[in-house]
């Protein structure tokens, strides 16, 4: 069963995406855009801050959705699982990257802190 949990960080947007989609923990087949593409991540998620006019405050969420070493799931069905849960938030930008760096296999979300579609922060 996977546990899901809410990092609060200090990093800028830039070093927590180059973070998450780094060589040494994922690979390129485990790295997803939701409603952005994860090699413009940075700069999409600043256009819709700009555009909504909200470019204080937090820049973005990050999520971390991990599962137990006794759990029978592969990174391509982690990969999945955090794509689907990308979906309970429809009108933000996420990046999903699974890492497989570890002894447990775990996803990690950027969320963009201001929805794409209305300009409401989260």
């Amino acid at each position: 069963m996977a546990i899901v949990k809410f990092v609060s960080s200090g990093c800028s947007m830039n070093n927590i995406l180059n973070y998450v989609m780094r060589d040494d923990a994922t690979s390129d087949d485990l790295i997803d855009g939701f409603n952005c593409s994860p090699e413009s991540a940075n700069e999409e998620f600043k256009f819709t801050k700009q555009q909504f006019n909200k470019t204080d405050g937090r820049s973005y969420y990050h999520i971390i959705q991990s599962f137990s070493p006794d759990d029978d799931v592969s990174p391509e069905q982690a990969h999945e699982i955090g794509m689907k849960f990308a979906e309970y938030f429809p009108s933000f930008q996420i990046v999903v990257a699974t890492h497989i760096n570890r002894e447990h296999i775990h996803n990690h979300l950027i969320m963009n802190s201001v929805s794409f579609e209305n300009g409401i922060l989260l």
